[in-house]
């Protein structure tokens, strides 16, 4: 089971030609900071004993860094100072995906990983089916989540 994660740049058709395409058992659960619910509904009702899970995160490029003086922009900042916050960014993004790997590895269900940066979610998600030949991907909220429970609830 892979924990390794995989940067891909907004450019993603020049970025990933290096990745073979998706198998007919892969799995795709987009995941963001606080989505344990989505991938734990793709374990529970998408997942068979042949299937592999890939997370992918989709983050937003780093144009303003904050400051003690406020946010500024990339270009105010000299190249260390950029370089140790894209490094903090970076941690936290492995922090949440450690996460999401380990609940995968409870699960003895093998999981990939991958980062794409872009200012759009659903951009870069609709950019990428073809790309790796995305066959089943799980996305969710967790407004769609609450209604749902509220609804069932409420009968």
């Amino acid at each position: 089971m892979s924990g390794e994660i995989e940067e891909i740049e907004e450019d993603i058709n020049s970025t990933i030609s290096n990745i073979d395409a998706a198998e007919i058992n892969d799995i795709y659960v987009a995941v963001g900071k606080n989505d344990l619910h989505v991938l734990q509904w793709a374990l529970d009702y998408a997942i068979c004993p042949e299937f592999r899970i890939c997370l992918v995160h989709i983050f937003p490029p780093i144009n303003y860094i904050p400051t003690p003086v406020g946010k500024l922009k990339r270009s105010q900042l000299s190249q260390e100072q950029v370089q140790i916050y894209e490094n903090e960014e970076n941690n936290k993004r492995k922090n949440v995906l450690e996460k999401y790997i380990r609940l995968c590895n409870d699960a003895k269900v093998p999981v990939d990983t991958m980062l794409v940066e872009s200012n759009s979610t659903a951009n870069a998600l609709l950019e990428l089916i073809p790309i790796v030949n995305i066959t089943s991907l799980v996305v969710g909220s967790k407004q769609a989540l609450s209604a749902r429970y509220q609804s069932s609830i409420g009968t």
